[in-house]
């Protein structure tokens, strides 16, 4: 499957699920939720002002963070346009949505102190590419914060040649689940420094780099 059907199924799958996403009855992504309170934990370790979210969805992330913190600056990012416009709807100060490709991000070099990427990363086509341009919009010390899934190296044989190829039958954009040492590799050729890499429960993986 080529990276722009990947994209497609994405935007098509989150087309459906902008709908319910913030309903508290959204099935499968309710597990999302559990991502949030570690962002924050490892995003609150350093000061920071300006921050993007890749894969914001209808940005509850950056809600949670704008709660706690209006005062920051905030971008979030993603390729499914109903998703930012109910994230837009929200009307957060200091907030602004965008509808963009987190492999290409439309944005200046050295904006942000932190990037945030929550449960999206499996639905890039191009990971590579997300490292390299999350790296370029850092500045100097920033932090890239990443959480996404990996587990053993069997498991993720199984769900990469059985679960995703199904859910793409299914009309799901998944792409590939990464071991940690293709994280960390992925990071440091794009010359992050890599901070933290931990296979935590729930199958997750929670990456810290710095610039």
């Amino acid at each position: 499957m080529t990276p722009e059907k990947y994209k497609q199924l994405s935007i098509k799958e989150f087309t459906q699920a902008a709908k319910v996403y913030d309903s508290g009855h959204a099935g499968i992504y309710e597990m999302c939720k559990d991502d949030y309170p570690p962002i924050l934990s490892e995003l609150e370790k350093e000061s920071f002002h300006d921050v993007l979210d890749c894969g914001c969805g209808t940005g509850p992330m950056i809600q949670l963070l704008h709660e706690k913190y209006p005062e920051k600056h905030y971008v979030g990012l993603d390729l499914t346009p109903e998703m930012i416009n109910v994230a837009q709807a929200k009307k957060l100060s200091n907030t602004e949505f965008l509808v963009g490709d987190s492999e290409n991000l439309p944005f200046a070099e050295e904006s942000f102190d932190a990037v945030i990427c929550s449960n999206s990363f499996h639905h890039y086509p191009n990971p590579q590419d997300f490292f390299n341009s999350a790296y370029r919009v850092l500045r100097k010390s920033g932090r890239l914060i990443l959480r996404d899934y990996t587990s053993s190296d069997f498991v993720i044989w199984l769900m990469n040649h059985l679960e995703m190829p199904l859910a793409n039958l299914f009309g799901h954009g998944d792409v590939k689940i990464h071991k940690a040492t293709e994280f960390v590799a992925m990071a440091e050729k794009a010359s992050f420094t890599v901070l933290t890499m931990e296979k935590q429960k729930g199958f997750r993986a929670h990456l810290v780099a710095r610039k």
